[in-house]
């Protein structure tokens, strides 16, 4: 009993700075910031195919800055493109405006936004934890994100889209959570009691709507999220109301893409809703020469002979014609693209192969990657033990969002906007082995404490 009552005294401490969301930014946003400037990260090459500045982001963002617009994501100027979502060129394009093309000073610039965008996280996850797990878990997963090096990695390296995209993604997945009315008193014991608030409906459509414009891939989760929601609350409040605010929420999301599918329909005369390079992409990961990785050699920034079909053939034309091919590959070899599916799938959660000299190292990191998707699933298991409530949530967004990776080619950078909630999963497994016992009393005197500290 004595070992028992210790870290109720511990948790229940009147002195609650550290457990404030807050106070994990602003150490997390130190922290981040040391890196950059101790780890050197922001002395990106200063070439026009920086691979630190994002490659065809980064070409894209010195086009529009050179007023020629949204094009040539490559060394040479190939005129409009829709190769990328929007949202983050733009922003990369502002940051070179002030800062110069391709500047040290544009580096620190971006790869700081990068880290606010990654310390803003902190905040979802704490709150998402606790409506999942309770305030242990939050206060554990927001430590773990603000000092997990890997948690800030890709922020603080490259300037890419993954901080914004991983930011709004926790965002929409905690609106969806407080939507649902996922509230947990104690350890593994929640409750719906989904709240049908027009105006959380609207903000779901907008967040999806920059979504797409920053990540598309991620909108293979959209359909279970909204589903799901539309059931809670139709089985919650056994009414149709939700119909109408859940379309609303569909206009939000059809406003924020219009204007960037109109200007893909009138440059390049064909509905390209969000990005145009699917089938050069699908290609890239499906050939004769394939291993389930990307074929960065084919690729038109690596291969002049593919720079210059690009350019001959124009985007659209280039695209079809490798989407062709990569469908011809498909139906011609199924078995070997069954075969490199699934070596795709295994590299999405263990990790891909590198060939670094140091394979101690590699082995680490793959066996890490490996344990996180491991217990991650054990927790999901756990949690439909316990019924809880957010199993499908949870489970949905791990099922969707590799799944156009499967086809392509993985990354470990591609799994890095669902691992704020893989960490959740993580912290709550652990708890899971731990006596379950009520947090009530507990949040009660955090929000008491937080009171007086206010």
């Amino acid at each position: 009993m004595v070992q028992n009552q210790r870290p109720n005294r511990f948790w229940r401490s009147s002195n609650v700075v550290w457990r404030r969301p807050t106070t994990m930014v602003w150490v997390g946003i130190i922290a981040r910031e040391l890196a950059i400037f101790i780890g050197h990260t922001y002395r990106i090459s200063k070439l026009e195919g920086s691979f630190g500045f994002g490659w065809d982001t980064g070409r894209i963002a010195r086009s529009i800055v050179l007023g020629q617009g949204f094009s040539s994501p490559f060394q040479a100027t190939t005129g409009p493109t829709a190769w990328l979502a929007p949202i983050y060129p733009y922003i990369l394009a502002a940051v070179f405006k002030v800062f110069g093309v391709y500047t040290s000073a544009s580096a620190i610039a971006i790869l700081s936004i990068n880290a606010i965008f990654s310390v803003l996280t902190i905040v979802a996850v704490f709150h998402i934890a606790r409506r999942a797990f309770g305030l242990r878990a939050a206060v554990w997963s927001g430590w773990l994100a603000a000092l997990f090096p890997y948690a800030w990695y890709w922020a603080i390296k490259w300037a890419w889209e993954t901080s914004l995209a991983t930011l709004l993604l926790t965002c929409v997945f905690l609106l969806s959570m407080r939507m649902a009315g996922v509230e947990s008193s104690e350890t593994y014991k929640a409750r719906f009691a989904p709240s049908a608030a027009a105006r959380e409906w609207l903000l779901f459509g907008l967040l999806w709507g920059l979504i797409a414009l920053t990540n598309p891939s991620l909108l293979l989760w959209l359909p279970f999220c909204g589903l799901w929601l539309i059931t809670i609350q139709v089985r919650a409040e056994h009414s149709k109301r939700v119909f109408p605010q859940a379309f609303a929420a569909a206009c939000i999301f059809v406003a924020i893409l219009s204007p960037w599918v109109i200007r893909n329909y009138r440059v390049f005369h064909r509905f390209i809703p969000l990005r145009g390079n699917f089938g050069a992409e699908l290609r890239m990961g499906n050939a004769e020469s394939a291993v389930g990785l990307w074929r960065s050699w084919m690729h038109p920034s690596s291969n002049v002979l593919e720079l210059r079909k690009y350019e001959e053939m124009g985007e659209v034309a280039y695209v079809d014609a490798k989407q062709r091919e990569a469908v011809t590959f498909i139906r011609s070899r199924p078995l070997l693209f069954a075969k490199l599916t699934f070596k795709r799938i295994v590299y999405f959660w263990y990790g891909t192969p590198r060939d670094t000299g140091f394979e101690i190292f590699t082995l680490g990191r793959n066996i890490t990657f490996l344990l996180s998707s491991i217990l991650a699933l054990a927790a999901l298991w756990v949690m439909w033990s316990r019924r809880h409530p957010a199993t499908f949530l949870f489970a949905s967004l791990l099922f969707a969002a590799p799944l156009i990776y499967y086809v392509t080619f993985p990354h470990p950078r591609y799994r890095a906007p669902i691992e704020p909630e893989m960490l959740v999963l993580t912290v709550g497994v652990f708890l899971s082995a731990e006596s379950r016992k009520p947090e009530s009393q507990l949040d009660m005197g955090f929000a008491a404490a937080e009171q007086r500290h206010s």
